[in-house]
């Protein structure tokens, strides 16, 4: 039996990941966007896409990976990192198989926008454009190079071994109520462990190569100021993708989150305005 749909709180369940489908106000959508979250967060944490899409006529189709959210499994917790892109690909097919057709876009936030490269890579032809919003290639300052060093020497003795993700969360947003609002979150994880740790860094390493397969439009979204993930990683992706039509939108002052920061309404006209223009 299919799920019921809507754009209730309630999510739907495709096996253990726990996805939402939000429609758009008008009844009259343009298109449709299948959204990917980053690392120790879930996709509740996107609402604000969410209404900035579907307000302008674009569904939005969102879900929590394993170990996220509401979503079955271990917290912080993949065997490789393409189980993310299995999940992304289990929703991907639900669209396709329960869903009508409309102009399809993929966007990545954070380790999500490394999964979206990853994803594109193989189905990049079913998709209108690819959406990256501070894509995981090069860790910046907020995240220690001693942590993970001393994680890649233990991964393999101690692959659940669980770092602690720290309580300072001003790299997040100018908005000093997202970081606060981060740690009070009951479904953000304060962790991560050694293995999962280890294998999002190994999708982040392939991220150039991978680029290179990717034809599709492509958007990217960059703050200035982002110490989670260096804007200059973005430049490489924007330089190594395959795809004729591609551009990198730096966003002065921004921090990690375009989506929560104090200037994201223009980040979204920006978005959604690409989008439109691509349906």
């Amino acid at each position: 039996m299919e799920a019921v749909i809507d754009n209730s709180t309630e999510p739907f369940f495709l096996g253990a990941l726990a996805a939402w489908h939000h429609t758009c106000p008008s009844g009259k959508p343009r298109a449709r966007v299948l959204l990917i979250h980053g690392i120790s967060e879930h996709s509740g944490r996107h609402l604000n896409t969410v209404k900035a899409l579907t307000s302008r006529d674009i569904e939005v189709v969102r879900f929590d990976l394993r170990g996220a959210g509401l979503s079955g499994g271990r917290r912080q917790w993949c065997r490789r990192f393409e189980d993310y892109v299995e999940d992304t690909e289990t929703v991907f097919n639900w669209i396709c198989r329960e869903r009508d057709d409309l102009p399809l876009f993929l966007l990545g936030h954070s380790m999500g926008g490394a999964v979206a490269i990853h994803f594109s890579s193989i189905y990049g032809r079913m998709f209108r454009g690819l959406l990256l919003s501070g894509p995981a290639y090069l860790t910046g300052a907020a995240i220690s190079p001693l942590v993970v060093n001393v994680g890649k020497m233990l991964k393999n003795a101690i692959p659940l071994f669980r770092v602690p993700g720290g309580d300072d969360k001003s790299s997040l947003s100018r908005d000093p109520e997202v970081g606060k609002a981060f740690l009070a979150d009951p479904l953000t994880i304060q962790f991560n462990t050694l293995q999962q740790g280890n294998e999002v860094l190994r999708g982040m390493d392939a991220v150039p190569d991978i680029c290179r397969l990717i034809t599709i439009p492509t958007f990217i979204a960059h703050g200035s100021h982002d110490q989670v993930i260096r804007v200059d990683g973005s430049f490489v992706i924007l330089q190594r993708l395959a795809s004729k039509d591609r551009m990198l939108h730096i966003i002065p002052g921004g921090y990690h989150e375009p989506h929560n920061d104090w200037d994201k309404e223009a980040y979204f006209e920006r978005l959604t305005s690409w989008v439109h223009k691509r349906v």
